[in-house]
């Protein structure tokens, strides 16, 4: 029973791999819909403490840089996925921060870690369930490297104005402690 146990728990792991999503999307893939977009690139920055600097498509199929789109703004980046019972319990309180802040200046920014054959669909049907607006980037694996690796989901990184990482936080947050990082940047 021992050995049975083991095998089946071995078997769920190797069972669960995803792939990437860059092989799993042919080339003729949209890589847009409604708020989602799947990462173009990612430049890895050499200064500690920055954040990366990548690239998605706009509505319009316009390349979108982070760095242009987040200049002078403080920024909310949250690493989430769908299958992710964490993730998806904050997604409200991340709508509603978001709402908030836009007003302010600042940005909110969500990173799909769904790689699967059908990630952007998969993630805009979920984000438009979920009345998600803010900009959502499907990663193939390169954006969260570029961030020094995750330990979990979800994971969020606090970006000042001068596009340095101030804080990072594994986990799920409640809405007012999203609220107090962000306060701090602003």
């Amino acid at each position: 029973m021992k050995y049975l146990m083991i095998a089946v728990v071995i078997a769920m792991f190797v069972g669960c791999e995803k792939k990437q999503l860059k092989e799993a999307l042919p080339e003729t893939t949209a890589q847009y819909k409604g708020n989602v977009s799947i990462l173009l690139s990612t430049e890895k920055n050499k200064i500690a403490q920055m954040v990366p600097n990548f690239f998605w498509l706009d509505q319009n199929g316009k390349k979108i840089s982070f760095a242009e789109f987040s200049k002078g703004k403080p920024v909310l980046v949250n690493f989430w996925a769908t299958w992710c019972g964490p993730c998806v319990h904050e997604i409200p309180d991340l709508v509603a921060l978001n709402e908030e802040y836009t007003a302010k200046g600042a940005l909110v920014i969500g990173i799909s870690a769904d790689r699967d054959d059908d990630a952007l669909n998969l993630v805009s049907g979920f984000t438009k369930e979920k009345n998600v607006v803010y900009p959502i980037v499907i990663d193939n694996g390169d954006l969260e490297e570029a961030f020094g690796g995750l330990r979990g989901y979800p994971t969020t990184f606090y970006i000042d104005k001068n596009g340095k990482i101030v804080k990072k936080m594994i986990g799920a947050q409640s809405k007012e402690t999203f609220a107090k990082e962000f306060n701090a940047i602003l």
